[in-house]
């Protein structure tokens, strides 16, 4: 399977520290001009995000041309700029949308936690920032491992990045536990959900990823989300912060599921159902805003078995297929780790537990 993990640091933050220097020394409109030379040259010099661009242009219905390419690259480089003006809190210039948020703020006056389910389409970090703008508290959970020098670089700008981050990389028990604590004060915890994990994780062997249908063909997604939701026993939204044209986003909220059930007879069917439902609504996204996916990658690789299990298949007829790649997958382990802990009371969220 193809390792989004593995693609080079070293030219992002190259690029990233060029972008943060023209922004300070000219301006961001400067800087914004720059962003044609790095699209041009990433599209010929990174061959991988070439491939990965026009397979993904063909999947979506576009045309696959260099020059769609490099418009592509161009967006996910404006996207990157505008992240550093929003990361220390330079929002003058532009323009949001809210759309379909009425549901998400009703929910959060109850008191309940909410965890929002994002992917790499748009800008998520303009969802953490207006968040934190308008006062409400928004952890983020991921992996920050392969982005260490890249991270770095950001904290320079903006010292306060860590707050409210919570990191899968070394103690996915702790994390879970964070991630727990945080829904039980009624906060909303967001997380990726289109990247699934590297094929190994640490010393606990091979994790858990679900087959859905994706643009036309069978793509792995992460099955950690899902499990975690069933766990928690709260709503869970997809959000995505849509770059529409320069300066101006849309960020979109959609109910998921009120509460996710993983019944034990029938918990493969439900967790394809599950992921099944995250990715129709990210096409239908990725559809309407195409230049904004950002996952440069073979992303329809097939995942690789773990020794002595079957190859995953996509379930027929548009549907799923879940793939215990080993009996020890890091989320498995960690909802039997919550629930032996067993966390002091239930909190706002009154969800059931994995059996």
């Amino acid at each position: 399977m193809a390792d989004w993990r593995k693609i080079p640091e070293a030219g992002t933050v190259f690029a990233i520290r060029m972008l943060v220097l023209l922004a300070r020394t000219f301006g961001r409109r400067v800087a914004g001009w720059f962003l044609y030379v790095v699209a041009l040259y990433y599209a010929i010099v990174r061959g991988g995000a070439r491939r990965s661009s026009r397979d993904y242009l063909r999947r979506v219905g576009h045309r696959a041309t260099f020059a769609n390419v490099v418009r592509h690259l161009h967006t996910f480089a404006q996207v990157s700029l505008d992240r550093l003006f929003f990361l220390t809190g330079q929002w003058d210039s532009f323009r949001f949308e809210h759309r379909n948020h009425e549901s998400l703020v009703q929910v959060a006056k109850t008191g309940r936690g909410v965890l929002l389910l994002g992917a790499h389409l748009g800008s998520f970090e303009v969802m953490r920032c207006r968040a934190k703008q308008f006062g409400v508290p928004i952890n983020v959970v991921a992996d920050f491992s392969n982005a260490e020098r890249v991270n770095g670089v950001l904290r320079s700008l903006a010292p306060d990045l860590d707050t409210r981050l919570i990191s899968l990389g070394t103690d996915p028990v702790g994390a879970v536990l964070e991630i727990r604590a945080a829904i039980d004060r009624g906060e909303l915890v967001a997380i990726l959900g289109d990247r699934p994990p590297s094929s190994k994780v640490g010393k606990t062997g091979h994790t858990r990823i679900v087959m859905s249908q994706f643009l036309g063909a069978a793509a792995a997604f992460p099955a950690g989300p899902w499990l975690l939701a069933h766990s928690l026993g709260c709503p869970v939204y997809f959000v995505a912060g849509v770059y529409t044209r320069p300066n101006h986003y849309a960020l979109h909220f959609e109910l998921l599921a009120d509460e996710v059930r993983l019944d034990r007879h029938e918990r493969e069917a439900a967790l394809a159902r599950y992921a099944q439902a995250y990715a129709s609504m990210l096409e239908t996204y990725a559809r309407s805003a195409p230049l904004n996916w950002f996952n440069f990658f073979d992303f329809w690789s097939q995942p690789e078995p773990a020794p002595g299990t079957a190859a995953p298949r996509a379930g027929g007829g548009g549907g799923s297929a879940s793939w215990r790649a080993s009996s020890r997958g890091p989320w498995s382990r960690t909802s039997r780790t919550v629930s032996a802990k067993r966390v002091s009371g239930r909190g706002r969220c009154s969800g059931r537990r994995a059996p």
